[in-house]
């Protein structure tokens, strides 16, 4: 880090970066990332982010999993058991992912070739 990118100019005055604490943070939310990403990522988000409102969703994962669900599916009723069970979620759930990636989804009350009677 260059000797400038040491200093944070803040409202007319200097602050040296090493010296910013965890305390130091304006609010509990930006003392928990000083805490979890450490100080050079709270000091970024104060410096570059003013007045941005982050929101982290609950379940930040379901794009990535969708994604992943959708490599699994190979075009099968059967697959679509499988991905399920594999992600723990409904048939059903399963359609409704595939569907909105624009993925063709077998109907489930069409029989297939060689379902029994």
């Amino acid at each position: 880090m260059a000797d400038n990118d040491n200093i944070i100019e803040c409202d007319g005055f200097h602050i040296e970066r090493e010296t910013i604490t965890e305390d130091d943070m304006p609010n509990e939310i930006l003392k928990e990332i000083y805490g979890i990403c450490g100080r050079d990522v709270a000091i970024s988000l104060c410096q570059y982010q003013r007045g941005v409102t982050i929101n982290v969703p609950a379940q930040p994962w379901n794009k990535i999993r969708n994604r992943i669900l959708t490599e699994f599916f190979d075009g099968t009723t059967a697959s679509l058991r499988i991905i399920a069970r594999k992600f723990g979620l409904a048939e059903a759930r399963v359609r409704e992912i595939l569907k909105e990636g624009k993925i063709d989804v077998p109907d489930e009350r069409q029989m297939g070739l060689f379902d029994n009677v």
